[in-house]
Order: structure tokens, then sequence, then C-alpha cells
């Protein structure tokens, strides 16, 4: 073994000395305490996110980084903290471009620029000059990316101790801090390149380590619930979805394994033009088979005999002690796969932006919990125009993925205005689920029956549009704690409420600043004033459907001004205008006569409409 000359010794010796007073003079200054007895400026709870979208936060709230080279230079430091990182590597990471004396000076003034901004918000200095570059120090508590490798360190002990579920807990814990794909809105494909890559793969490798620990000492259903994001942004990582397709498996959900499967196929082909490797292949075959966890036969199987005629001259062959001269024996075949179903997806078209539904959205979310194991339904209650139809879908198209088995939409109000019978849609709900032709005279417990045994452990999303009564709905919740439905209805179904445990979000006006933005972007600056705009939201009620219809006016009528829209209103004969949307679809009818029906302005149907606004000609305005 060559050994090192004197001088290079002296020289890493000199470097460490160096490495060590700087990181000891960083916690010096940000954790001494004066001879006066005051504490040194400190950085106020400082805290760092690398494990997903870039952050940094102190007690006063999030530090705004403006300018994309300054976000790159300062992620640069903060994925290497506690070491220097070189003008070179900075350039490279900023500009894309060797080091040169004008790169070499603007990276100066985005030093100094930044350290103003984070010492203004930290308290104390973090970015230090060092030799030919730039270093940040950080304690553990102050970075995730700090916390996960002590996390995995503490788990590789527990390993060498022989203590797996520590290294389990660890791994888990861990995996816990990565929040998505890492630094994704840092522009800088060298640094993504550079840096970012390695990362991932780290992060990767833990999971597959702390899923697979997991997974081996039975924490399924924990498994299938968290791994799923992470194989999502990684479908081509094989051992990493057949340890999802194996925790699905194991908490009941093998269609869902089979889904995951195909995704992974697919994307294989598409980006490598190979086929799953030999386990994920026996480990499809054995979720299909259903024995995938069931130990090996040890006991010979019998040969099939390739004809009768080879049957009977086999069992001659046994009665004389040996096999029949020329006897052959056909090879066994696995039974061929039975295709599944497909999963529904009945989702009409997702509306447009919600406006102003920011806060009934998350609420929707929270109530109806739809990334747990049991999610939870829910009756969204409005009155006619509220958007209380449009609200479900958007949410309903936002969630789709955690319903991997299918999601479906009844709309409970016939094309005439009145309720669907139970029956009917039980009929057709059990053909859509099962694929299967159905029996049109079963009746309606016979259906219902039929419809949970389909919905065993499977996870389906059910929209039931436009409720009228309890007798309608009850029928129609899903039996299986997977499942969950979306109840939309102008009346307040109390019994659901009280017997079947249905939540319940009720969906009003729009907020008045909501309302006049709704209206603001479809009318010119020149034609609406601010005053004209908030007594329109008023007169429409502030309701989604009116104010739509009040946008389809301004639209469809450019050489008028919105003021003559609110007299319009304002003299609508209150026999023909109870609600705000009442009143909204008279002044679209009271419009001029050329192309009113060909612009889809004003109902075909020579008749007022009723205040539900139930005509199917102000659907295409909005769902409602």
């Amino acid at each position: 073994m060559a050994l090192s000359d004197p001088a290079g010794r002296r020289r890493d010796a000199d470097a460490a000395r160096r490495t060590t007073a700087a990181r000891q003079d960083t916690r010096t200054r940000r954790t001494a305490v004066s001879r006066t007895g005051t504490a040194a400026p400190t950085a106020r709870g400082l805290r760092v996110g690398l494990l997903g979208h870039f952050g940094v936060e102190t007690d006063g709230g999030p530090v705004r980084l403006r300018g994309d080279k300054r976000r790159a230079m300062l992620a640069t430091l903060l994925l290497h903290a506690g070491r220097t990182v070189s003008t070179a590597d900075l350039i490279e990471r900023i500009w894309a471009a060797p080091p040169s004396p004008a790169a070499r000076s603007a990276l100066q003034v985005h030093v100094a620029r930044l350290r103003a901004v984070l010492d203004d918000h930290c308290g104390t200095p973090l970015i230090a000059g060092a030799d030919g570059g730039y270093r940040i120090d950080l304690d553990e508590e102050e970075c995730d990316l700090l916390r996960f490798r002590s996390l995995v360190r503490g788990a590789a002990e527990a390993a060498y101790r022989g203590d797996p579920d520590t290294r389990a807990d660890l791994l888990i814990r861990a995996l816990g801090l990565w929040r998505g794909p890492v630094l994704a809105d840092v522009a800088s494909p060298v640094l993504h390149e550079r840096d970012v890559a390695p990362l991932t793969e780290e992060l990767l490798r833990a999971a597959e380590s702390g899923f697979g620990a997991a997974l081996a000492r039975g924490d399924h259903e924990r498994v299938a619930d968290q791994i799923g994001p992470v194989a999502a942004d990684h479908p081509e990582r094989e051992p990493l979805i057949r340890v999802q397709m194996l925790a699905l498996y194991r908490s009941g959900r093998p269609s869902e394994a089979l889904r995951v499967y195909a995704r992974t196929r697919r994307v294989l082909a598409e980006r490598l033009g190979a086929d799953p490797g030999r386990e994920l292949q026996e480990t499809f075959h054995g979720i299909l088979r259903g024995d995938l966890d069931r130990p090996p036969r040890t006991a010979p199987v019998p040969r099939q005999r390739a004809s009768v005629e080879g049957a009977a001259q086999g069992a001659g062959a046994d009665r004389a002690g040996g096999p029949a001269p020329g006897a052959r024996h056909a090879p066994v075949h696995p039974p061929e796969p039975i295709p599944l179903p497909p999963a529904p997806a009945e989702l009409p078209a997702a509306p447009p932006a919600l406006v102003g539904r920011e806060e009934a959205l998350a609420e929707l979310d929270r109530l109806a919990d739809p990334r747990g194991s049991a999610p939870v339904s829910v009756l969204v209650r409005g009155p006619a125009g509220a958007g209380t139809s449009a609200l479900a879908l958007s949410w309903a198209h936002a969630v789709a993925p955690h319903f991997p088995d299918g999601q479906v939409y009844v709309d409970l109000r016939g094309g005439d205005g009145t309720a669907r019978d139970p029956a009917e849609v039980l009929r057709r709900l059990v053909r859509s689920l099962s694929s299967e032709p159905g029996d049109g005279g079963a009746d309606a417990e016979e259906s219902a029956a039929r419809l949970r045994t389909l919905l065993a452990r499977r996870r389906v999303l059910f929209v039931l549009d436009n409720a009228s009564s309890t007798r309608q709905v009850r029928p129609l919740l899903p039996g299986g704690t997977g499942c969950a439905a979306v109840v939309t209805s102008r009346c307040w179904l109390t019994d659901l409420l009280v017997r079947d445990g249905l939540r319940a979000l009720p969906v009003g006006p729009l907020p008045p600043g909501a309302a006049v933005e709704l209206l603001r972007a479809h009318a010119g600056p020149d034609r609406c004033t601010e005053p004209v705009l908030r007594r329109l939201a008023h007169l429409t009620g502030s309701l989604p459907l009116a104010l739509r219809m009040a946008a389809v006016w301004l639209e469809t009528h450019p050489q008028r001004s919105a003021v003559e829209l609110v007299r319009r209103l304002e003299g609508v004969d209150p026999a023909r205008g109870g609600t705000p949307t009442a009143r909204m679809a008279a002044v679209l009818r009271a419009g001029p006569e050329e192309g009113r029906h060909g612009r889809g302005e004003v109902p075909a149907a020579p008749d007022p409409p009723e205040p539900s606004v139930g005509h199917a000609s102000y659907v295409r305005l909005s769902p409602r």
C-alpha cells in the first residue's frame, strides 16, 4: 500500500483544522452567551425544507426568496450544508456555464443580497465565506434533509444490533419527511442533474428498505396507504412497485394491485421498451391466482395425460406396474387469467374553475377523508343555483386517483324533472360495476344486495346528484368501508345524517368579493364600474348559476352596458322571478328575438322556468 507524502498529510490536517474551526465559529456565534449575560443572536427558529418544494422559514414566517438564480444558489448551499461549495460549482448551477470574471462578480452580488435577506430574517449570519467558495452550517433539527439522514443512520445501527422493529420505525419516520419531487420549484438543470438525482436515488433506496421492513412485520395497510404517492411518481421502480402490490394484496385490495401492475407495464413499455422483470411478473400471477402468500406445495403433482386414450394407457400401465409403451404426458399450463371488468369512470367533464369555493372544497376534503382507509360519505346541500353539483364534480375529479376501482355518477333527477326510481338506478349500477347484462326484473332489495357484494373490498366513489329524498339515496349508499358517496341535494336529508352517518356540508352564495370577481372577468373595464358590479352581484344573490347567466348576457350583448342588465333585473315582474336565478332567466328570455335561440341565450321552451331551474336548457350554462 502506497504511503502519502508528509507535505500532503500536513495539507490535509490543515484543511481539517480550518473546517472544524469554521464550524465551531458558526456554532459559537449562534449559541454563545456574552459576558454581560445577554444571549448572542440566534437563528430564530430556522426551518429548511429541501425534500419537496423549496422553503426557508423562521419564527417570523416564511423567507421570501426572489429570483431563480438566488433560489438556485441557496438551494445548492443548503443541499451541501456543512461543506464548502466552490464558486465554480455555484456558477455552474446558477448559469449553467463555466466560471468567468463576470460570473464571479455577479455571484458576489447575489451572495451579498442573499446574506442581507437571510440575516434580517434569521438574526444571525448564515452564509460564511470559505476557501474558494461559501458554506452554510445547520443543525440537524433545522433541516429536513439532515434529519432524514440522521434517521437513516439510526436505522442502519438498529439493523446492526438485530432490532428490525426499530429499523422499520426509523425508516418510516424518515420517509415521512419526503414531501414530493425534490426541489421541483427550483429552476436549475445542472442542480437537478448533479445534486437532486443522486438525492432522489438515496430517497428511493430508503423507501424500498423502509416500506419493505414495515411490510415484513405486518403493517400492510399502513404501507398501502403511504407508498402510493412515491410509487406514482416513480412507476418504473420495480422493487418499489412490488412492495406496493404486496401491501395492496395483503390489505384485501387485489384489484388495485393489478391496476398498479398494468400501469407499470405500460410505463416500462413506453419509456424503456421493456417488460416487467421476473419477480414483478411472478407477483402479478400470484395475485391473479390468489395464492401469492401460500407456501409452495411439496407433494408431487400428477401429470395430465395427453388424451383420453393416453389416460387409459396410463391406467393400464399402473396396473401392470410400469408405464405403457408410447404413453406421453402433456405439459401442465397455468390457467388463463380471467379478465377483470374495466373500472367505471363515469364522472362528467369537470366544471370550469370554481371561484370562491376554496374553503368548501377543503372542508369537503376534510369531511370525506378520501386518502384514509375508510372514507366517509357526505351530503352537500344548497339552494338552486348554489353550484352544489359543480362543487361535488370538481372535488370528485381531484380525488379520483384515491378510488382506483371506479368513479360512478348518477343524476337522481330524470329528464322531465321527476325523481328517478331507486330500483332502476340500482340495476344500472350493478350493470356498470359487473359488466354483466343484469336481470331487468330484479327488485330493489335484490339489486341493493348485489351492489353491496360487488363493492366489497373495493374502493369506488359515488356522486349521487340532485337527490330529492332519503328513499332515493339509502339503497344506493355503498356498504364497503373503502367506498364513499357524495350526495347533492336542495333539501336537508336529515334521516341520512342521523341514521346513515353522512356528514353535512352546507353551500350558500359566493362571498361578495368572489361574485364581483366572477362578473369582472366577463365584463370589459369600460362597461362596469365597481358599484354596478356589486349591485349586479346582489341582484343575482351571489349564486354561481345566476352569476354565470349574467356573464353570458354580458358576453352575448357586447354593445350593451352592465347598467342596462341591472335595470332589466330590477324591472322583472316578481311573479316571473321569485328567485335570483328565475329573475336572470326572465331577462335572458326577454332579449332581442334575432339569434337568441341559436346562441343558446334563452330556453327553447315557451313557458317561464320553474324556480328550481330544472329544465335541461340551463345545464350547459353550469352544472348547478
